[in-house]
């Protein structure tokens, strides 16, 4: 017997790019519920990005366990999107719900049911074996999208950057993001940096040097994702704002440096990769290549899922980084 529909709770990740890379499972469990009531557990920033879904949302409070959990009665089913312990003993002390979490970490003693998580493959199939063993399908390779009406035209091609992230390792530089604004501006672009509430210093300091517009720093998640639905193109760093962009349809341009792009590129847009990251840092990409890939977007030039080594060779940057295999639609 399906255990579907029923009371369903999720608890989501803290971090955006993570509930990005959740999307395609959670799409196959709101089908799987449609008739049941979804409740979802969210940190509080991220309580706007529910309206898209039309889904019941309960804040959660920063370090909530089990002590939090004890107090969410009244569901069949729960689900944690999150890996840690301190989420596994949340979900584990709610009463009377049949709890599922990904394998280790204490899930088994806990009581747990468990899932395993290849990490091999790209992020968003993580819960593949938790919907299998739900008894349904898992996600079928295409990326999630946030359910909004993506908006186009203006009197101006509109490019976002996204220089920010919370891990400063995976920031390219500010210089360089400042050299592709001052190019795509000398191109007739209209260039506007998007950061979060706790970035606002980077934020204008490229505003302030580039003579950039700088998009509210305290803007909520429902509206970033609405105006990152508006701009031709999106340029950011492994950060959750490049990964929301991806999802509201917005073509990106995802720059790498620590992180790799087969376990959490974003599902729809190009990768560049930093080469030889690890002994040249970003040094192994020059923002000329990124200049350059970003006016070939923009021109339509290079598409999602094109192959690398369609790109013809011509001896500019894009091509260097073709030849060079750094470059991934």
């Amino acid at each position: 017997m399906s255990r579907f529909p029923c009371r369903l709770l999720l608890d989501f990740p803290n971090w955006l790019g993570d509930f990005v890379h959740a999307l395609p499972a959670l799409e196959v469990l709101l089908a799987a519920n449609r008739h049941g009531a979804t409740t979802w557990l969210v940190p509080p920033g991220h309580l706007p990005l529910a309206r898209f879904f039309a889904v019941e949302a309960v804040p959660r409070p920063r370090r909530a366990a089990a002590g939090f959990g004890r107090r969410l009665r009244g569901f069949d089913v729960v689900l944690t999107f999150r890996h840690s312990t301190r989420a596994k003993l949340l979900v584990a002390a709610v009463p009377g719900a049949e709890r599922w979490a990904s394998r280790g970490r204490g899930a088994g003693l806990l009581g747990l049911a468990t899932f395993p998580v290849d990490r091999q493959c790209h992020q968003r199939h993580d819960f593949d074996h938790a919907l299998t063993r739900m008894g349904l399908a898992p996600v079928n390779g295409e990326p999630g999208r946030l359910p909004l009406v993506r908006q186009t035209g203006g009197p101006k091609v509109r490019v976002a950057l996204l220089p920010g992230s919370m891990v400063a390792a995976k920031r390219y530089p500010a210089e360089g993001y400042l050299h592709v604004a001052r190019g795509l501006a000398r191109a007739g672009y209209g260039v506007t940096v998007f950061v979060g509430p706790r970035e606002v210093e980077l934020g204008k300091a490229l505003s302030d040097r580039g003579g950039l517009e700088l998009f509210p720093p305290s803007a909520s998640l429902d509206e970033v994702a609405a105006a990152l639905a508006g701009f031709s193109l999106a340029i950011g760093n492994d950060s959750g704002l490049t990964h929301l962009a991806s999802a509201v349809g917005c073509p990106t341009l995802a720059l790498f440096g620590p992180t790799d792009p087969e376990r959490t590129a974003p599902a729809r847009g190009t990768v560049l990769m930093a080469r030889g990251f690890a002994t040249r840092g970003w040094k192994g990409l020059p923002p000329e290549a990124v200049l350059a890939t970003a006016e070939t977007l923009l021109a339509g030039g290079l598409q999602d899922g094109r192959k690398i080594g369609t790109i013809p060779p011509g001896g500019g940057p894009l091509a260097q980084l073709a030849e060079q295999g750094t470059l991934n639609p």
